[in-house]
């Protein structure tokens, strides 16, 4: 197995194992996976996500993306504001109830389950990691936009 096989396995290892992480979160906050998701873009995009946004970063449909917002609406998880610029978006924001029962506590449950392996690079691996594991987000991220906006454009193959 060559180098890149080997990482391909590991990526793809790790990402199931995350998984099931995140799987198991959102059994113990009592929302779907997709739920948990949502919430944790709308969090890290500090005031500025929008449903358009979710909906691309979840490759869910805008119909699907609405029924999601309403659920998480009317749990109090999410809360819609007009969009200060433009009058027909909004803004998403959490609500009250997103900070009930430590809905949002998988970052440092996961960093608990991981810090002795982390806790271990030096500043340099870690800087290493960092710009690996950013550049690969970001190639991903930027493939699969490709790859979607070609499907439905009725591309007959993808790259």
């Amino acid at each position: 197995m060559d180098q890149v096989d080997e990482l391909e396995d590991l990526l793809r290892e790790l990402s199931a194992e995350l998984g099931q992480v995140y799987r198991w979160a959102a059994e113990q906050a009592g929302v779907n996976q997709t739920d948990l998701m949502s919430l944790y873009f709308i969090r890290s995009s500090e005031g500025s996500a929008t449903p358009k946004a979710l909906a691309e970063h979840l490759g869910l449909t805008s119909g699907a993306t609405a029924i999601l917002l309403n659920r998480l609406e009317a749990r109090g998880l999410i809360q819609r504001t007009p969009h200060p610029t433009d009058r027909r978006a909004v803004l998403l924001s959490l609500g009250a109830g997103a900070s009930e029962k430590g809905l949002l506590d998988l970052r440092e449950t996961v960093r608990r389950l991981n810090a002795s392996v982390i806790d271990e690079l030096t500043a340099e691996e870690a800087e290493v990691v960092k710009r690996f594991m950013h550049r690969l987000l970001a190639n991903t991220r930027d493939s699969l936009r490709r790859i979607r906006s070609q499907e439905a454009k009725g591309a007959d193959h993808l790259p």
